[in-house]
């Protein structure tokens, strides 16, 4: 009886230890950040705001919601702690969308988990300034954003798990 407890007890575990790499894997990762065509850069930095610190580009993005104008685009200097965003009168999310910056490559890599469990998607992800910025929407509001983002030299980022 103690013989079979103990093999039990084992073939769990060992079924366990299997088990932990698998959901490790689960775990999205960028591959390659959006790509930013140079091409269309004096067309994007004609749209830009100025830039603003984290309070200033908070007021600011609610002033362009109430005006009709959704934000598609955005930059985060992390040397200067700034913001500047792109904002577009051609769409409005229907459903809720979020938009982060992080330095750390590990703290990004564990937002994008969390918005894609959530059911948000990445519009894109890039890497300027000494920051990933990243915006997330809802999958209805995908094809609409990613028209602007195109639009706007900005392609969709590359995810592998």
């Amino acid at each position: 009886m103690k013989t079979t407890a103990r093999s039990a007890w084992i073939a769990l575990s060992l079924v366990g230890l299997t088990l932990l790499p698998s959901q490790a894997k689960d775990e999205l990762r960028v591959s390659y950040p959006s790509k930013v065509e140079s091409s269309k850069g004096k067309e994007r930095e004609k749209l830009f705001s100025k830039w603003m610190s984290s309070q200033a580009v908070m007021a600011h993005n609610e002033e362009m919601w109430k005006k009709g104008q959704q934000l598609v685009y955005f930059e985060f200097d992390s040397a200067q702690n700034l913001w500047r965003t792109i904002h577009s009168s051609k769409l409005q999310f229907k459903g809720p969308y979020s938009w982060r910056a992080f330095i750390d490559e590990k703290e990004m890599e564990t937002q994008l988990n969390t918005e894609i469990k959530i059911g948000r998607q990445p519009a894109f992800i890039v890497r300027e300034n000494g920051a990933y910025a990243m915006l997330f929407v809802s999958p209805e509001d995908m094809d609409a954003v990613r028209t602007e983002l195109k639009e706007l030299g900005v392609g969709e980022p590359k995810l592998k798990k």
